[in-house]
């Protein structure tokens, strides 16, 4: 297999799992809108229509290239260490919340990404997701899960 066709199988696995988290696991997975604020769905979709986009615009590049002299290849491993946290994500907030399911989520992340320090991995996996928290459920109105 040649790198151009191993980059346009991984841009194509994750555009399918963009649109997979826009069509059914998001749609699943939120609570339905109540009619004020803005829908608790706002913030996957448009992380899923980001990574859909650019995945896009990965197979639209690849397809111009005609193979050799690129100098990246898919890492299958590290593609795998943050596509399964991010599947996961949503129905893990259902089950066990927005607060622990973003904290386990980051941290995760953290530990793919080869953080091992306790302190920032903390700071880090705790802050912005009370900042989202916050943000979604008393600036904006949003139910949480």
């Amino acid at each position: 297999m040649t790198e151009l066709q191993r980059d346009t199988l991984a841009y194509g696995v994750v555009a399918a799992a963009s649109a997979c988290l826009l069509v059914w696991i998001i749609p699943a997975h939120t609570p339905e809108y109540p009619g004020d604020g803005v829908p608790a769905s706002l913030l996957p979709d448009i992380a899923a229509g980001f990574m859909l986009a650019l995945s896009l615009l990965g197979l639209g590049r690849k397809a111009g290239k005609s193979g050799g002299g690129g100098q990246t290849a898919v890492r299958w491993r590290h593609l795998a260490r943050f596509l399964i946290p991010c599947a996961l994500l949503m129905p893990a907030m259902s089950l066990f919340g927005f607060l622990p399911a973003g904290i386990a989520f980051m941290v995760v992340i953290q530990i793919g990404c080869g953080q091992r320090r306790w302190f920032p991995m903390t700071l880090v996996s705790v802050a912005p997701v009370l900042l989202v928290y916050a943000i979604m459920r008393f600036g904006l109105g949003v139910p949480m899960p």
